[in-house]
């Protein structure tokens, strides 16, 4: 690991270097008489050296002076001399730029947008220093890792914690962009005399009175970001998507999203290019969120109005996280307002929301919180559903977080999630579940170059099951997992160019698998109390960002994680070898004490993403990502539900890993107005889990010896048209994608289909989601979402026998060689904004939605009875109406 960081180290100085040596070297050539421009070039090429112009001002030139026995530096300046041109090093690259004193003699008046920076008095041709701070213009609220790039020169920063950036910049005429994920670029020209001040406020696109502007990221992000496989949304695109009941959910919306696709009507979670829900590292300020859903998938867990941020990393994502193989879902809330106090929330059909933020000490430090709660049971007594009919539910979650600036340098955040779910299904099973998660973010600035921050975090996720329907079998069963974690990062800005950030990570893990106990004194339910399990997981990281070049830019990283289980626990032996028919028995047990070490593993996680700009509008991006996952959700459905639970890698059950690759081409057309991107991957997947014929996961304290271990793969091309301006606009996303297992042993028990490559739980060939929003008016908007995706795959019987008394015994297909049928549903939205006026104190707007407008019943599932007959279970199998009013009330 030293040998790999100082060599990336040493390489980036090396490159940064690179232009600082040549220009001292002297040029052996004369090309005297030769074109300018093709001069120009060849130094370029020979010498290893950038020069920065517009080729519109040498068009026939000639080198009038031989530059034999010249510096480049002094070559050009002899030659461009009578064009009032100047040739200035900077950052080891030359820039030709004005040297004739006139053209900065610029007013404000002759240009109303033109920007002047410095005084007329400075010194002409010196590079300065332009300073400035980025704000969000709709609260004032600094925006940290704002852009700030000049395309002509090649060169650009970020702006730290407090919106603040700093960028050399040789004195002449330019045109300074400033942009920021999920806001609108803002191109501005600028006349920069000398050093000085501008301050720049960002909109999100969305916010636009004059048209509205439907935009996932910056507009040219898909083309110039280095990460392949990332997914940015914004709460404001989000809000506008159509919704069930009203409630906004960001999950659901990035489903829409090429490679991201759900397994079931109304399920908040999610499969990333053919993984399993369990394969996604979900993040809320740095917390881990296990369960990401209210009502068995009716809602996501998230407050729309408390999010700021929606990225989702389709592989491994940047060095800095890891845990998972299949995708990362960094969701960050916003700060609350630390001037104005404000009010927002939303009253519905089935539930209702209320924020408050505002100020603790003005400009100093701020709140924000937030709460939801539901009244759905008039929903479920709707649904054409006996059980559900008779069933009982509700929720309600909060979030809070606060900010406190110690210092220009160093502010405080400290954020809480809590949340309850109840489910009573039929008056006879009742189901509890809960998540309390904490983070604490400290952020210090050490200079214009560098900063860091440290995360401090808890997630507590809780389940509690009981169920009476059958007073013999009735019984309680208790699952969960806690997770401590502290990360360390470290961001170095070694160049404009050239960013690093190292750093490492600590996880404390106790899972609890579960604990069962019989209810009631009639109950014949054996008690099981599974042993909690104990892990601790480290890891280190370094993550650099590089542009190479005007076209080509690098993110690559690597990452080294260690995962130890320790006790006190029971660890079981089982039998193995060709006697065993249906499921290893127990041959022998070993106990380890509290902080045993039971078993240990570790991995090297390299991850790279090439970009390259095939023209300004057009890139290639490439990637890889190996990423390991020590934890693992063992799950008999194919949606999240509470009875899902964590087990340990250890010596009964290896580490799952994953190789990624993919390939994109990614295209914008007229301006940014359109936008294309198609990209292909393909991933293997090692050690993935499946379970033996008829295994038992709720209170088996033996389940890790019903679990098999084999190999998958998944493939897929992602194509997206996407439509950002103009009165109709929004998205089509196509994703046709495999996602495939294979269990193979000398050991029948552990063979699944002989052996051969079988659709996994997640393999839908086909997706397809069409969104659009069209503006009606100057406050009316309509929304429509489409979705297709090919039914899941399930096991069905296909023979059946009758003898004696019994109705029928049933043999059963290969494992999922069957379908349920197709899944599609259109959905409607129509916005109506009140009065757009900035000073009224109350805003507000109306959500009229249909959900599933023309009544599709959906399969859920497909299950078979006794006597084989197939019965499909329908969530939602009719059109869903609602109304939401949505306000806003600031001081």
């Amino acid at each position: 690991m030293r040998i790999i960081k100082l060599g990336l180290i040493f390489s980036a100085f090396l490159i940064s270097s690179i232009g600082y040596g040549q220009e001292m070297n002297r040029l052996k050539k004369s090309y005297l008489g030769l074109d300018f421009i093709t001069a120009v070039d060849s130094i370029q090429k020979e010498n290893n050296v950038k020069i920065f112009f517009k080729p519109d001002w040498f068009e026939g030139k000639k080198v009038e002076t031989s530059a034999a026995g010249l510096t480049i530096q002094e070559f050009l300046n002899k030659n461009v001399e009578k064009d009032e041109l100047k040739a200035v090093l900077y950052y080891g690259t030359i820039v030709l730029v004005a040297n004739n004193p006139e053209l900065y003699q610029v007013e404000k008046s002759a240009d109303k947008n033109l920007v002047i920076i410095g005084d007329k008095s400075s010194k002409l041709n010196e590079v300065v220093s332009v300073t400035g701070k980025i704000t969000d213009g709709a609260n004032d609220e600094p925006l940290i890792g704002a852009r700030v790039y000049i395309s002509s020169l090649n060169i650009g920063t970020i702006t730290d914690f407090n919106g603040n950036y700093s960028l050399s910049v040789p004195v002449g005429k330019y045109v300074i962009e400033y942009s920021s994920i999920s806001y609108e670029n803002k191109p501005v020209d600028v006349v920069i005399k000398s050093a000085g001040n501008h301050d720049v406020s960002l909109f999100s696109g969305s916010l636009q009175l004059d048209e509205l502007v439907i935009t996932a990221e910056g507009q040219d992000a898909n083309v110039q970001q280095r990460v392949s496989g990332l997914e940015n949304m914004n709460i404001e695109t989000i809000k506008q998507l159509p919704t069930f009941m009203g409630e906004v959910d960001p999950v659901k919306s990035l489903t829409t999203m090429p490679g991201i696709s759900t397994t079931g009507e109304l399920s908040s979670g999610f499969n990333v290019r053919g993984g399993e829900t369990g394969q996604n590292l979900i993040l809320q300020d740095g917390a881990i969120i296990y369960n990401p859903t209210h009502l068995f998938g009716f809602y996501s867990a998230f407050n729309s109005d408390m999010v700021s941020d929606v990225n989702l990393y389709k592989g491994g994502g940047p060095a800095n996280f890891g845990g998972r193989i299949s995708s990362v879902l960094d969701i960050k809330l916003r700060h609350g307002d630390d001037e104005k106090y404000k009010v927002s929330g939303g009253v519905g059909l089935v539930s209702s929301r209320l924020t408050a933020e505002g100020p603790i000490l003005k400009n100093k430090a701020s709140f924000l919180i937030g709460g939801r709660t539901s009244y759905t049971n008039w929903l479920l007594h709707s649904l054409n559903n006996i059980d559900l009919n008779s069933s009982a539910a509700a929720f309600y979650d909060m979030n809070a977080k606060l900010l406190y600036r110690i210092s220009d340098k160093d502010y405080l955040t400290g954020s809480f999630y809590i949340s309850h779910d109840d489910f009573n299904l039929s008056g006879d099973s009742q189901y509890d579940w809960g998540n309390n998660n904490f983070s604490l973010e400290w952020n210090h600035v050490y200079g214009e170059k560098t900063l860091s921050t440290l995360t401090l975090s808890s997630s507590d996720y809780t389940v509690e099951t009981s169920t009476t329907e059958d007073e013999q079998e009735a019984f309680e069963f208790d699952n969960g997992i806690k997770n401590l974690s502290a990360k360390f990062e470290f961001l170095y800005k070694m160049h404009p160019k050239n960013s690093l950030t190292a750093g490492m990570e600590y996880n404390k893990i106790e899972s609890e698998p579960g604990n069962l106990r019989p209810l009631g004194e009639f109950s014949i339910i054996d008690a099981v109390d599974i042993n909690n399990q104990h892990a601790n997981e480290i890891a280190i990281f370094l993550q650099d960002d590089w542009d190479l070049g005007a076209r080509l830019a690098l993110s690559g990283g690597i990452r080294y994680s260690m995962f130890r289980r320790v006790g006190a626990d029971k660890v079981y032996l089982f039998e193995q070898g060709i006697d065993v028919l249906r499921k290893p028995e127990v041959i022998d047990s070993t106990f380890y004490n509290s902080g045993d070490l039971i078993d240990s593993f570790s991995g090297i996680e390299p991850r790279f993403s090439l970009r390259y700009l095939l023209t300004t509008n057009s890139s290639i991006k490439m990637s890889y990502y190996r990423t390991y996952q020590y934890m693992h959700l063992i799950s008999n459905t194919v949606s999240a539900t509470p009875q899902d639970y964590y087990l340990a890698s250890g010596p009964n059950l290896d580490p799952q890993y994953a190789d990624q690759y993919s390939i994109g081409y990614f295209k914008n057309i007229r301006e940014n107005q359109y936008q294309f991107s198609g990209e292909f991957y393909y991933k293997d997947i090692y050690n993935a889990i499946d379970f033996i014929e008829g295994a038992e996961i709720l209170g088996n304290e033996e389940l890790e010896g019903s679990l098999i271990q084999g190999k998958g793969k998944a493939y897929g091309l992602e194509v997206q048209i996407k439509k950002n301006e103009g009165r109709l606009n929004g998205w089509i996303s196509y994703t046709y994608s495999r996602s495939l297992r294979k269990y193979q042993s000398d050991f029948e028990y552990q063979t699944v289909n002989d052996g051969k490559y079988y659709s996994s739980n997640n393999d839908k060939p086909h997706d397809l989601s069409l969104v659009l929003n069209y503006k009606l008016g100057a406050r009316l908007v309509l929304s429509a979402n489409f979705s297709y995706s090919t039914g899941r795959p399930i096991t069905v019987p296909i023979s059946k026998f009758s003898y004696d008394k019994t109705l029928a015994a049933l043999r059963y297909s290969d494992r999922n060689a069957y379908r349920i049928p197709d899944y599609h549903r259109l959905d409607l939205s129509l916005t109506l904004k009140q009065g757009l006026r900035k000073d009224r104190l109350l805003r507000g707007e109306w959500v009229f939605s249909i959900f599933n407008v023309y009544g599709r019943k959906n399969a859920y599932s497909v299950y078979f009875i006794d006597s084989g007959q197939a019965r499909k279970l329908s969530i939602l199998g009719s059109m869903f109406p609602s109304i939401t009013y949505n306000f806003k009330l600031a001081k």
